[in-house]
């Protein structure tokens, strides 16, 4: 994802996306809209999970269980050299702020993106009969 992409280029995607769907048959746009309903992840809610910063829960919303993981052991990590008198503890936090900045501030476009992605799949499933 780019997080300083251009915001217009998406939803310029997004509007040809649906161009495409309205092209469906109704059954194929009824099963797109059922199965998309079940898979969007809500831009605000993910944007709400990225406030809480440190956490890294907000990568779980979003199914990317590594990122997870290895974000909460890098905080679990630093907390524990930090209690342990070891001030590279401080280090690893102020790594995991700088990564966790631009998620913060580009979160509603992170969410949109993935959204788009997963209607993509969903959509070329369906033109695939996968779905049907």
């Amino acid at each position: 994802m780019n997080f300083l992409g251009n915001l217009n280029e998406l939803e310029e995607k997004e509007e040809l996306l649906r161009k495409q769907v309205a092209e469906l048959s109704n059954e194929e746009r009824k099963i797109f809209y059922q199965k998309q309903s079940e898979q969007l992840k809500d831009p605000d809610t993910y944007a709400t999970l990225n406030y809480l910063f440190l956490g890294g829960f907000h990568h779980l919303y979003l199914e990317k269980y590594l990122w997870f993981f290895g974000e909460l052991l890098a905080l679990v990590l630093s907390l524990f050299l930090i209690f342990s008198g070891e001030d590279f503890g401080f280090c690893i936090l102020i790594a995991i702020a700088i990564i966790e900045l631009p998620q913060l501030f580009f979160s509603q476009k992170i969410a949109r993106d993935h959204n788009y992605k997963l209607s993509c799949e969903l959509l070329e499933k369906i033109k695939n009969k996968c779905l049907i």
